[in-house]
């Protein structure tokens, strides 16, 4: 049930925030229409009229259609978990592209209208536009990416404590919290490097206001991507500062775990409202427009311009997004390596998944040794390894929480964690009885069978095993 909620409140805010980014209604503004180039007289004709409002029909159309089946494709989590997350993987790919093709393709529908009308853009129009003054400030505006060199610091700096390294030692979760807070700070000062980097863009023949918002817009970027960063060593902090000598997290810090490494987001989408609207601010205060028709190179959705020496260039279609420049063999095979690593990472994981439901639990008794088969991964107890083994009625009422594997209602698979019982394996299914408990010097190991008396046989041979 939670699942299906968690999952459902996903899957609708995916399609808010790409309606708000990409389906909304677009007005025309800065010479432009749905990312074309036109004067007012063409956008105001009949013709662009009613090519607007079939596309925001279709646009209602699509997205209030798809936010149907992605709340239906969550309902395959009360079933098989696998099936879920492929059904909802599918969906998801679905509904990306398609979201992207019907903007893109209405795009270009709306140029090739343009170039039929012999159309041209605003007053003044141009295919490039340069501003020396505001071009040379590029890279020297906003806050310095260097402070994020000073939040891996931060991050790194209990590890000086004794205690902490023990609790990075004996905790099997202690590192994820780790790498989690370096990788976001790394990749938060990375991107900081690249927005501040990119050329400014020219808005105006005023260089005061190319100036004013190029400044804006970087300040804005690199304080929100700062103070997101900020966060996330407070979330980090705020783990190690809360784990016991064991290692055990409290679910109330969890819980402020997850809420403070959730403010980057917040920081970064309220970062974005507000240069929208300093922009149109400064923009509304313009006198002296300039608009670069440069259609041609954006007339199929993607930039493709082979006399452009630019690989990023930021998207008409969301001006707080970039995309690489397609006539550059580096924006070439980016493209190809995204597709690749997309589609390698969703095969395993449907493979993944698939195994782990629907491979069966077994346990295969060689000399002096177990191995124990599942859908996650094969586990090896040598015969010297085992302390004690014996049959339970249930599993020991505790709080376990998952390391690594899978957890549904139907199994519980891999590395756990009791708060009572500590470190220890799990191979079982949830309603089914009796478990087979074999002691170890790692921890313990809960294993059992669907089949009726196999359990009880498992625990007959490797008692004959031990006692040899």
């Amino acid at each position: 049930m939670i699942l299906f909620f968690m999952f459902a409140a996903i899957s609708l805010s995916i399609i808010g925030i790409f309606y708000a980014v990409y389906g909304t209604k677009r007005k025309y503004s800065e010479g432009m229409l749905l990312g074309v180039h036109l004067p007012q007289s063409a956008a105001d004709s009949g013709e662009v009229a009613d090519f607007m409002r079939r596309y925001y029909r279709n646009t209602k159309i699509f997205y209030l259609a798809n936010a149907v089946v992605g709340v239906l494709s969550c309902l395959l989590s009360f079933w098989y978990l696998s099936l879920f997350i492929i059904g909802w993987s599918v969906w998801i790919l679905e509904f990306c592209a398609g979201a992207i093709a019907l903007l893109y393709r209405s795009h270009r529908k709306l140029y090739d209208l343009k170039i039929e009308k012999g159309w041209i853009g605003g007053g003044g129009s141009r295919i490039m536009a340069v501003d020396t003054r505001v071009t040379a400030q590029s890279g020297k505006i906003g806050l310095s990416p260097w402070y994020h060199v000073l939040f891996c610091a931060l991050i790194l700096l209990p590890c000086l404590d004794g205690d902490i390294r023990y609790y990075l030692r004996v905790s099997e979760d202690g590192w994820i919290f780790l790498f989690t807070a370096i990788c976001v700070s790394v990749g938060f000062g990375i991107l900081h490097v690249v927005i501040l980097r990119i050329r400014n863009k020219v808005y105006s023949g005023d260089s005061d206001v190319n100036a004013g918002i190029n400044q804006m817009q970087k300040k804005v970027w690199s304080w929100a991507l700062a103070g997101g960063d900020l966060f996330n060593v407070a979330a980090y902090l705020l783990v190690v500062s809360g784990a016991d000598r064991e290692g055990w997290i409290s679910t109330g810090v969890l819980a402020a775990w997850c809420i403070l490494e959730t403010v980057p987001a917040l920081f970064l989408i309220g970062g974005f409202v507000y240069m929208r609207r300093q922009k149109e601010k400064l923009l509304a205060q313009n006198d002296r427009p300039l608009y670069i028709d440069d259609d041609v190179y954006w007339k199929n959705g993607w930039y493709s311009n082979p006399g452009d020496k630019r690989l990023l260039v930021q998207d008409w279609a969301c001006s707080w997004n970039y995309t690489t420049n397609m006539a550059r063999p580096a924006g070439k095979i980016s493209f190809i390596v995204m597709i690749l690593l997309v589609a390698g990472c969703l095969g395993w994981l449907f493979v993944a998944m698939w195994r782990l439901d629907f491979t069966p639990i077994r346990v295969a008794m060689e000399e002096n040794r177990i191995e124990i088969t599942s859908g996650y991964s094969d586990y090896e107890i040598g015969c010297d390894e085992i302390e004690e083994v014996r049959l339970i009625d249930r599993l020991p009422d505790d709080d376990y929480r998952r390391i690594n594997g899978g957890e549904d209602q139907e199994k519980m698979i891999g590395r756990f964690k009791g708060k009572q019982t500590g470190k220890c394996r799990m191979y079982l299914y949830v309603e089914y009885s009796p478990v087979l408990e074999i002691v170890t010097e790692e921890g313990p190991v809960y294993v059992n069978s669907k089949e009726e008396g196999q359990t009880e046989k498992w625990m007959r041979e490797l008692e004959g095993m031990i006692s040899q």
